[in-house]
């Protein structure tokens, strides 16, 4: 049984007539009755009695034509959804985000993604840089938001932003009472690091700026959270880096400076497997790369 068969079914019986259906649907009338009189020969009964005046519906013809109008409804509606959901617009989204990529630039992507996609359901699951390959490998996220470098094949990385760097220390430490901190000024100190496998996604990078300016910090700790970090800085222990976000953070003990490095920034990407991409995901990139540009972020 032909859908089209059934659209022309359905348009006689809403305008009464052969000559009219076909008009609508944009055949000619010959068309439509051949058609409608095949879809009878298939059901083996008559739906419509012809007469001069026009077509009206047998007994049979208006039984089948509550089936007729659900069947072409629900196709449509399918057709609908699956148009919508290719596209990015319907479905869910499952994507993770590492502690430090939650800064300001995020939050504006999701409300614009929100705003843009009223119908996809966005799971999120903070997941930190190192393990979100593994998590797409097993298919438990479609896409993430963490700082590279990521090495894994069948994984790829689009840079979406970029954000300053701040120095995290106690309240009275020398550099404290500098407006922003030269790279070369954290020689010798005694520095709080993210644990590199599972800590915040910082590590590599942050190690990478050092090597590349030929400083050796003195690392006294490792850790897994920022809270942790933050709370070893207040006690002391040493100094940290953390995102730009943090500026307008205030916790107890503890003064930011902006380190003034501008050719090191921290990175922030979007994650996802090579291939073709799920329609939520190309949409979800296509609104990030749009907010950042909007939302000013480097």
């Amino acid at each position: 049984m032909e859908l089209r068969r059934l659209r022309y079914f359905l348009a006689a019986v809403d305008e009464l007539s052969f000559r009219r259906a076909a008009d609508v649907t944009g055949v000619n009338q010959s068309a439509v009755s051949r058609q409608i009189a095949v879809l009878e020969d298939e059901l083996g009964v008559t739906l419509f009695e012809r007469k001069s005046t026009g077509a009206r519906l047998t007994e049979v013809g208006r039984v089948f034509l509550a089936d007729a109008r659900r069947i072409v409804a629900d196709v449509d509606r399918v057709r609908e959804t699956i148009a919508a959901v290719a596209f990015g617009t319907e479905g869910r989204l499952r994507l993770a985000v590492c502690e430090d990529a939650t800064t300001p630039t995020f939050a504006a992507i999701i409300a614009a993604h929100r705003k843009s996609c009223p119908g996809v359901a966005l799971d999120f699951f903070e997941i930190p840089s190192a393990m979100q390959a593994a998590a797409l490998r097993r298919g438990e996220i479609d896409a993430g938001l963490l700082l590279p470098p990521v090495h894994e094949d069948g994984i790829q990385l689009d840079e979406l932003w970029r954000e300053d760097w701040l120095v995290a220390m106690p309240i009275g430490h020398r550099l404290a009472d500098m407006a922003t901190v030269a790279i070369g000024e954290l020689a010798g100190e005694n520095f709080i690091t993210a644990h590199p496998e599972f800590g915040p996604g910082c590590h590599a990078q942050s190690q990478e700026m050092f090597v590349a300016a030929g400083v050796q910090p003195h690392v006294v700790a490792r850790a897994l959270r920022r809270l942790t970090m933050a709370m070893l800085v207040q006690s002391g222990a040493g100094i940290t880096l953390v995102p730009g976000a943090f500026a307008s953070v205030v916790i107890d003990g503890i003064v930011t400076r902006p380190l003034s490095s501008g050719e090191h920034r921290m990175r922030v990407a979007a994650t996802y497997p090579k291939g073709d991409m799920q329609g939520v995901v190309a949409q979800f990139l296509r609104i990030a790369r749009a907010t950042v540009a909007t939302f000013g972020a480097p």
